[in-house]
């Protein structure tokens, strides 16, 4: 029974949601604008579960002393600072207050973040460039054209590589990230259907 009744509930939940999105029925709507509003106050309680289990865990954490405790006390501290900033701002996150955290302290650490990002993302590029089998000619020599047809650099030597460039963009490199999302869509689907058809049951474990 401990196994049956949830997947019931999660079946009959998830079907009723799924059919208040094509159908146009006073009471099915009804029930599909319900069972989402719970859903949303399920997840507000989740946040809040995960925000006092990240306290909790961070504090076990400086309390034993572990590797990398210092910045335990960090992130601790920049939670609770937010959090009561924005709980005795009349604004909200609106305030000043937020704002000049997100201005000052964020923006930054976001933009210092991203500047790793881009180095890794050279070292990556450089790996992938390097000549190991035939087929990585044809990607070198379009990552090059594409490279060329962006920075002033091409324009300089060509102006033909923008229209190069605008070619691979929109034709091979847009067929292909279009049949990744179609790839992507379809294993939603069965894996969602597989749960609505109790095929697969990890809210029962």
């Amino acid at each position: 029974m401990k196994r049956i009744l949830p997947t019931v509930v999660a079946m009959v939940v998830g079907i009723i949601v799924l059919i208040d999105f094509f159908v146009d029925v006073g009471y099915i709507n009804l029930m599909g604008r319900l069972f989402v509003d719970w859903a949303v106050i399920l997840t507000a309680f989740a946040l809040i579960l995960g925000v006092i289990n990240l306290f909790l865990v961070h504090f076990r954490r400086i309390r034993t002393r572990q590797k990398g405790w210092p910045y335990s006390i960090i992130l601790i501290l920049a939670l609770w600072t937010v959090l009561v900033l924005g709980l005795l701002d009349p604004a909200g996150h609106q305030g000043q207050s937020i704002r000049w955290i997100f201005q000052h302290i964020q923006y930054p650490l976001q933009a210092a973040f991203f500047a790793l990002t881009a180095v890794f993302l050279f070292t990556a590029i450089y790996r992938a460039f390097r000549l190991r089998r035939g087929e990585n000619v044809w990607f070198v020599l379009a990552g090059i054209l594409v490279l060329l047809g962006a920075t002033a650099v091409g324009g300089w030597l060509w102006d033909g590589f923008a229209s190069i460039r605008e070619w691979i963009m929109n034709v091979p490199a847009l067929a292909g990230a279009r049949g990744i999302l179609i790839g992507v869509a379809l294993a939603a689907t069965i894996t969602g259907l597989r749960l609505l058809l109790g095929v697969d049951r990890p809210y029962a474990e």
